[in-house]
């Protein structure tokens, strides 16, 4: 794509009418705003819960990566009740009834 020239309306209001199909834009997407080099960048991205920030974070995305990693090598355990997989959690089974 090559440059365009936009005039600032009211509001500060730019439109990216002639970009959007290109990257594939539609109303209430999310685009992140950068200064960069004297300019400004604008790149679509991706929304999240607010609650689930954490699973964004570097550090879970390298857990993530290699939970797939070991998945795809073998490299994990079946379980053949919940029961099983608490005890060697070292959990009890009856946890979400222990507080009646």
């Amino acid at each position: 794509m090559g440059e365009i020239i936009q005039q600032v309306q009211r509001r500060m209001l730019i439109s990216l009418a002639q970009v959007a199909k290109d990257f594939n834009l539609r109303e209430g997407d999310h685009v992140l705003i950068e200064e960069r080099d004297g300019g400004i960048f604008i790149r679509p991205v991706a929304w999240h819960n607010k609650n689930q920030e954490y699973f964004w974070t570097k550090e879970w995305q390298e857990r993530m990566k290699q939970s797939l990693e070991d998945l795809e090598k073998g490299k994990y355990k079946k379980y053949e009740n919940v029961g099983d997989l608490l005890k060697e959690l070292g959990e009890e089974e009856d946890a979400d009834n222990s507080s009646d």
